[in-house]
């Protein structure tokens, strides 16, 4: 009877050994998913950018074949429904990318050369802002900084804010 007494002790694990795997495991997982949380963020911003460097090229684009290009202290306003926007319809999160309110301005310096600042916003299903990158120079977003230009409950620029952040006068909406 002994002997049988000390077999079943000698298998399996005590209490304590138990313990000490959870608080082993639960150390581990505090460690681990906050950095998994951070870097899923750090991929969705650099989404939102790839999504802000796509959009300025298919406003390149439309400013070469269909538009006038800026005169003076003029910008040229080139907004998502502008332009053939079939890749840039989702946000990482799954939102809708707003197609008034994203848009490419563009400008151009006194020596002749085309400036692009972007502005891209997604909205949730009740069409409110969610997170997005508010009037950014095309450079800004190559830039190491750069994740830091997506952001969350971005506001809309007014027409007076652009003209007063790029040097316009005037403002000259692309249609549809």
């Amino acid at each position: 009877m002994k002997n049988m007494k000390k077999k079943n002790r000698q298998k399996g694990f005590t209490l304590i050994e138990l313990l000490a795997v959870l608080i082993i495991l639960s150390i581990i997982m505090g460690i681990a998913i906050p950095n998994v949380i951070s870097t899923l963020d750090r991929s969705k911003k650099d989404t939102y950018i790839s999504d802000a460097k796509k959009f300025l090229t298919l406003a390149k684009t439309k400013l070469a074949t269909d538009i006038t290009k800026p005169y003076g202290k003029e910008a040229v306003k080139i907004t998502l429904s502008c332009v053939d926007n079939q890749d840039l319809t989702k946000d990482p999160e799954g939102n809708n990318y707003d197609e008034d309110n994203s848009f490419v301005i563009v400008t151009k310096t006194e020596t002749g050369e085309l400036t692009y600042h972007v502005n891209l916003v997604a909205i949730d299903s009740e069409g409110k802002p969610t997170r997005g990158i508010r009037l950014k120079k095309k450079s800004e977003l190559d830039g190491d900084n750069r994740l830091q230009y997506v952001e969350k409950n971005i506001t809309i620029p007014s027409d007076d804010e652009i003209m007063k952040v790029i040097g316009a006068n005037s403002i000259v909406s692309c249609k549809p």
